[in-house]
């Protein structure tokens, strides 16, 4: 075995393992978000509705794991050093990599909201009456148009 293993064995050894596990996780969620946008932009939807799932499921995890290492403020104190920087490390790539998602995420939100926007804007100019002159005499029979030569009639029906 090299001297290399050994001190890696050692170092896995000595850490706590809710400390592996949430490494581990954090590298899971990179991984996931990382792969999210390509899934979005090609329109992998069963895809990313599996992974979406996978992603809410590990986000909870964390959060349960975060918890659980901050009501332990000690087991953080008696880490390796090599731990440390692996911890920092995975929390530096996670950070990044959720800043990442969202800006790609909310770039997809905004283009699709683009898109009906616009569908939307030229149904109405195609669908509703152009601006211009009308006859009064005739006016009155476009919904929602006032004629001022037709007064409104209200009956009242309570008599």
């Amino acid at each position: 075995m090299s001297l290399d293993r050994l001190n890696r064995s050692s170092i896995a050894a000595s850490t706590p393992p809710l400390i592996n596990a949430v490494i581990t996780l954090m590298n899971e969620l990179v991984e996931i978000m990382t792969a999210e946008p390509e899934l979005v932009m090609g329109r992998k939807f069963e895809a990313h509705q599996q992974l979406l799932k996978r992603k809410q499921k590990l986000t909870l995890e964390y959060r349960t794991y975060v918890k659980s290492i901050a009501a332990q403020p000690e087991l953080l104190k008696q880490l390796p050093d090599e731990t440390c920087r692996k911890l920092k490390l995975a929390g530096q790539r996670l950070a990044d990599s959720a800043e990442r998602n969202g800006r790609m995420l909310r770039a997809a939100v905004t283009a699709v909201q683009r898109l009906v926007q616009n569908i939307v804007s030229i149904v109405k100019s195609e669908v509703l009456p152009k601006a211009g002159y009308k006859n009064p005499q005739t006016a009155y029979l476009e919904l929602g148009t006032y004629s001022p030569t037709c007064t409104p009639v209200a009956v009242r029906r309570s008599v």
